[in-house]
This record gives structure tokens, sequence and C-alpha cells, in this order.
């Protein structure tokens, strides 16, 4: 059994301290390596840049330990025994992927503190972690020391299975409540002023419907939400028992506030998200990750279906839940639309392009990125609508996709078989004799224009083009526009001008010859600024030109520009006939 030790080596300095021992049966090398990226977060991150002051010994003497590339290293011990390798992790990374250590709480996931040693790596794992008097320690990883959240020992299947416990450690505040029959627990670290109970009642109620929804079978027997409050912040990353979350404090109910406000909102999606990836990805995954190799990029164009999917549910669980109404709703789906077909990416990268190119496109996105990429996520959680609205109607309203993903769940999820490409399409034509592969086709695989307006309108909503209010913002509800002219482009507004942010292909900013990154500074020789940017925008009409004055880098020059109407952008999605919902917003 492969030990390790983790403590606080310096919190000030954000510094862990880790010891491995590894029993070795006699002479012979042995490879140790760190992950260079970690499961739902498909970039590579390089954990090991963080590692410092890496020895070994064994019974008192030092043993050889080479370098063999930027994550890995060998080591040669002489004789039987246990070689102790010992290391410090520089941890200041304050997101759910890597690690974050001050003097205030910690969090870290094993894939960038523990080193596996790749001969051993189906060999069980035991950890034990220390932490600063006063601490607690929150971790799905199962236990087999200490009190109920509070330092100890642990215990981990092997290599693969330790690293999908995060560890949340700190002055926590901890609340548990019961959904579906398991035990759950909201964790929070930072400072916050949560309404804890109303968080609780309403992630139960979330709990429960995905539960019911896959067969009233979790795939875990407790659950945390491992959640760090911070001033600013999101983010989230799905684990086998528990997922670890980043949210701004604004984020969490207040106390004696009912309303479900968009920030609140923000989080309970955000956890219907990750908690919904308890099925969809962490044990129905794509066949190449069976196993995971986590040295070097691994390739699927199924992204699409796990990340979209998960995201078109995560917002319609809150519905079904009772948390959101049909009206709010239904504008997040609009949201959606919008920032999908806001820009010519969606006609130039299919999803499945889009998976593929995680690693690159969107995991390392530009300024020009919105006039090349589609989201896989948003994308792909309208195709999820799409197929739910066409399995609907293709089984006169007895099916949806929520039924089919229980029945493909079990069969593909379960058993841990893996899916390819077309294991979905193929497993509803062989189940419900239902015909999707040419949709799938033209929809994953193909650029056009996906049937929104005629689907939804099968179902009595209409949906609807409007003006946006100006070029920042693109929603799903109507709006009154601010603005007479649109530039197209995003711009951050400043005393010193308009930063512009991105440039729209084909639109007046690029044909005037503005790039991202530049700088405006005047319009018809009159200072553009926050203060007077209003009032810019309201002075012209679509068709005028005008002399503009920009800096790009620190040279200044001029263009002419001719101003567009505002374009339709906003998508509105109005119930016109509630008869026809037939259970889809019930």
């Amino acid at each position: 059994m492969l030990q390790y030790r983790i403590c606080v080596d310096n919190a000030a300095a954000h510094q862990f301290r880790v010891a491995l021992d590894i029993p070795v049966t006699g002479p012979g090398a042995l490879t140790l390596r760190l992950p260079a990226w970690i499961p739902g977060s498909y970039m590579i991150r390089d954990f090991a840049r963080n590692l410092s002051k890496v020895t070994a010994h064994q019974a008192g003497h030092a043993v050889a330990i080479d370098l063999v590339d930027k994550q890995s290293w060998r080591i040669f011990p002489q004789q039987a025994g246990t070689v102790t390798v010992e290391y410090q992790v520089y941890a200041f990374d304050l997101s759910v992927r890597s690690a974050y250590l001050d003097q205030f709480f910690g969090f870290y996931n094993h894939s960038s503190l523990c080193l596996e040693v790749v001969e051993l790596s189906e060999e069980p794992c035991q950890v034990a972690v220390s932490v600063p008097e006063g601490w607690r320690l929150a971790t799905g990883m199962p236990r087999l020391s200490g009190s109920h959240f509070a330092a100890g020992e642990f215990r981990a299947e092997n290599y693969q299975a330790l690293i999908d416990y995060p560890v949340l450690m700190g002055p926590l505040n901890i609340h548990e409540f019961i959904a579906g029959g398991v035990k759950h627990a909201l964790v929070l670290a930072g400072r916050e002023f949560a309404d804890s109970e109303r968080i609780c009642a309403d992630l139960a109620a979330i709990c429960e419907y995905q539960i019911a929804m896959f067969g009233h079978q979790p795939p875990f027997q407790q659950y945390l939400f491992l959640t760090m409050v911070v001033g600013k912040g999101f983010g989230g990353l799905e684990h086998s028992n528990s997922t670890a979350l980043l949210c701004s404090r604004k984020d969490l109910a207040k106390a004696n506030k009912a309303v479900i406000d968009n920030d609140y909102r923000t989080f309970l999606s955000l956890c219907s998200h990750e908690y919904f990836h308890s099925w969809n990805v962490k044990t129905l995954k794509p066949r190449e990750f069976l196993p995971y190799q986590l040295q070097q990029e691994q390739y699927t164009k199924q992204l699409w279906f796990y990340e979209g999917i998960t995201s078109y549910y995560d917002d319609y669980v809150l519905h079904q839940a009772g948390l959101i109404d049909q009206a709010t709703y239904l504008t997040l789906l609009g949201d959606t639309i919008a920032r999908v077909y806001r820009a010519a990416g969606v006609t130039k990268q299919s999803v499945a392009e889009s998976s593929f190119y995680a690693w690159t496109k969107f995991y390392k996105q530009d300024e020009n990125s919105p006039n090349s990429i589609v989201s896989y996520y948003a994308k792909g959680a309208l195709i999820a609508l799409c197929l739910d609205l066409k399995i609907r109607l293709a089984s006169q309203h007895q099916l949806n996709l929520g039924l089919v993903l229980k029945d493909f769940w079990q069969a593909y999820g379960a058993t841990s078989l893996g899916t390819e490409e077309t294991t979905f399409v193929d497993f509803v034509n062989q189940q419900y004799a239902i015909q999707l592969a040419g949709f799938i086709d033209a929809a994953v695989y193909g650029t056009s224009e996906l049937p929104l307006a005629e689907l939804l309108a099968e179902f009595g909503v209409s949906l609807l083009t409007a003006a946006s209010a100006d070029d920042n913002s693109v929603v799903g509800k109507a709006v009154t526009p601010t603005h007479s002219v649109s530039l197209g482009a995003k711009y951050k507004a400043t005393g010193a001008g308009l930063e512009l942010q991105t440039v729209y292909e084909h639109e007046a900013a690029q044909q005037a010859g503005l790039s991202a990154l530049d700088r405006v500074i005047a319009i018809d020789n009159l200072q553009v600024t926050d203060a007077t940017l209003k009032e810019m925008f309201e002075r012209y009409q679509p068709g005028q030109t005008v002399t503009v004055h920009a800096f790009r880098r620190d040279e200044l020059f001029s263009t002419e520009l001719t101003w567009q109407a505002p374009l339709q952008h906003n998508k509105v999605l109005k119930v016109t006939n509630p008869q026809l919902l037939q259970g889809w917003l019930c």
C-alpha cells in the first residue's frame, strides 16, 4: 500500500508538504509523475511546476533521483524496504482545478499534490492529512480514522480513485441534509453570510429531482458541495461523490430574502450542473476516457453530449424542482440561444470540432474566439433541447430525454462500458425505434441552424428576435435599445476611451479597420469616455459615416466608420399556447 502524508507546511507562504512511503521488493527503478491535467477541465495545466525540493531516501540513505521530463522523476532504490519521497507544493491557485492554501483555508485536488508511482498505480492508497489547530476537513474520500469532518487517515482503492477526492480544509461551516435517502453536506470556506438552511432546502430539491430522474440510483453513498466563498469568483468541477465550487459571496442566499435573484440562481444552477455530472461524465463517459491518460491531451468529439446535455438540465431542473418559474426559465433559455448565435463562430465550427479542440480553441480563447468557435456547452445545450422535444414528439409524449438518459445510463454508465460517437443514436433507435441519426449528423457535425423555432412551436412556444440594448449584451428578453446605432464590438468604457474587447466579423468596427485591443478615444473629433458614451451613440443614425481616432498599442490612427443599425440579437421565448406544453414545462 502506498502511504501519503500531507500537512500544511507554511500557510502564509502557501506551502503544503507531502511525504510518500513506497514499499519496494528489491533493487530497480520506479517512475513518479504528476498529472498534466485534471478530468473535467480539458487543458494542460502542468501541475508539476509547483513542486520543489523533491528528495528520496531509504533506511537513512539518500536514493538517487533523476528528472525524466517536466512532470516525471525516476528513483533507484537499492534494496527491499520502504522508500520515502518528500517534496513541497506551492498552492496559490484559487480555482477548483488545482490547489490553494493561505492562513484562512486550504483546498486541493490530489492530482496537484500526490505523485503517482507508475509501476504501482493500481495499488491501494492511504492518505494521512493533518491540519492547523481549529481547522476542519471535508472530503468524500473513505475515512479510516479521525472524527467526522476532522483530520485523519483516508483510503482510496487506487491512484485514479485518489485523484477524484478533493479536500477542503479550514474553519469550515458545514450543514448536512438528506436528499433521496442519501446524506449530503454543504461545506463553506471563506467569509460568508449565507442562509444555509434555505440553501440546503433548495439543494435538496435539486438533488431529489435528479436522483428520481435516474431511477433512484445515485452512484454515490454520500455527497459534498465543497464551496470556496470569495468576493468575486465562479467555477465548478465534478467528482465521484462531491463537487468543488468557487462562488462569489453575493451568490449565496441571505437570511430573510425569499426571492431567488439572478446571483443566487447562478449558484443553484452551478450546483445543479455539477451534481448532474455524477451520472453524465463521472460514470457514463466517452470510451476514449477509459481510462484517463493524464500525461497528455485525450481527445474526444463527445464533449457536446456530456457538457451540453448537462448544461440543458442545470436550469431545467431548477424549473422542474419548483425553484424558478416558467418565465424565468424561458428567459434563461433565450439567453443561451442569443449567446450561441451572436457571432460568426457558430457558422464555422461544429460542436464535434469544438469538443475535439477543447484543449486549445475552447480553453485558450482569445479576442477573436467569438468569430471562429462555438461553445460545446451552450450549443450542446440547444441540441439537448432539440433532442428532448424530438423524443417527446416521436413518442407521442410518452418519452422524454430524461427517461431515455435513465435507461442509457443504466446500459452504459452503471456498467462502465463508455460511449462512442454513435452509441446514443443507436441506443435510441434500438430501444424505442426513434430515428435521430439525421438530426445528430446535421446538428453535431455541421454548422447549419438548429430547428429551434419549429420545435418550440410544436410545444406552444414562440421564438422571436429583438434588438439588444447595446453592443455589450445579448439576452433572452425584449429590451429597449439604449443606442440608435451599433458599433459591432464589445467594449469596456473608461475615462480614457472605449477599450475594444471583441470586434465582430463583418460589422461596423471591423469594416472600419478597428481591432480588438484598440482604444477609441474620439468620434468626430469629440472625446469618447464612459461619461459621454450614451450621448455619443444617440447622436447618430444608421448609415452615417464618422471619423474615429484610436490608439493601437501606443500609436494613434484615424479611420472612417459607417454606423450600422442595432442587430436583432436578443431571443425572446413566450408561451402562446399552454395546452401544447405537454409536460415539457409543467
